[in-house]
């Protein structure tokens, strides 16, 4: 009698639709992760910087505007009484680091009252903020 081989044991299918879910499940969150970050409440165009130093503070961020005004939320002070009006506030919160984003246009004699302004309240470390040069 003839013997015929067995026919090779087909591998049963494997759906690979769990498999997309879960990419594109991975992809969803990467793409709103990668995109939820605070936004600036004031638009300033900052100036161009060759250092990279990633130390700005969170704590207290003011902005600076071209016509030299300064922003901290919706409260617009002059820069020569801003660290002044600030006071209480950062003495109350025990803020003792801020970081400044000024306009690339914002007067520097603006600038250094402010940050002589910080400094005679307790401000222990000023951060001006800019863009990385390419």
């Amino acid at each position: 009698m003839i013997e015929f081989d067995e026919p090779p044991q087909r591998r049963p299918y494997e759906s690979v639709v769990p498999l997309i879910n879960v990419v594109f499940l991975l992809l969803i969150f990467f793409l709103l992760a990668g995109t939820l970050q605070p936004t600036d409440d004031v638009e300033v165009d900052l100036p161009v910087g060759q250092v990279d130093d990633k130390r700005a503070s969170e704590d207290l961020v003011l902005y600076v505007e071209a016509d030299g005004f300064v922003y901290l939320g919706d409260r617009v002070m002059g820069a020569d009484l801003a660290a002044y009006a600030l006071r209480d506030f950062l003495d109350e919160q025990g803020i003792y680091d801020v970081s400044i984003k000024a306009d690339a246009d914002a007067p520097a004699h603006e600038l250094i009252k402010l940050m002589e302004g910080l400094r005679n309240v307790g401000v222990r470390e000023v951060n001006l903020v800019t863009e990385q040069s390419e």
